[in-house]
């Protein structure tokens, strides 16, 4: 006759272990509701007192051919140090070694 001894069975565990995994359930959907689906609050700002001169700006007109007729414009000198290449960046640095010659 064999003795066998077995840990007597407590249904407590499981239950509060389903309630940790139901708490953390709601935690996380309650994250989710308010990360993707909540609506989002509207902000009021209110702006500077200094901000209605600028109305002033959008009556302005520019012509481009005034512009590039204007003395200013024409005063200017081209720069002294060496430009990139119209069709491209001048070539810097090593060449790419997965071109093949």
């Amino acid at each position: 006759m064999a003795i066998i001894i077995e840990e007597e069975k407590n249904n407590t565990r499981g239950l509060a272990q389903a309630a940790g995994w139901l708490v953390m359930l709601i935690v996380l959907g309650a994250a989710a509701y308010y990360l993707f689906f909540a609506p989002a609050g509207t902000s009021t700002v209110t702006p500077p007192a200094s901000f209605s001169e600028i109305a002033s700006l959008t009556q302005l007109s520019v012509s481009p051919q005034a512009v590039l007729q204007s003395p200013q414009f024409t005063s200017l000198k081209s720069p002294s140090f060496p430009l990139p290449a119209p069709s491209g960046p001048a070539a810097v640095g090593r060449p790419n070694p997965f071109i093949a010659p």
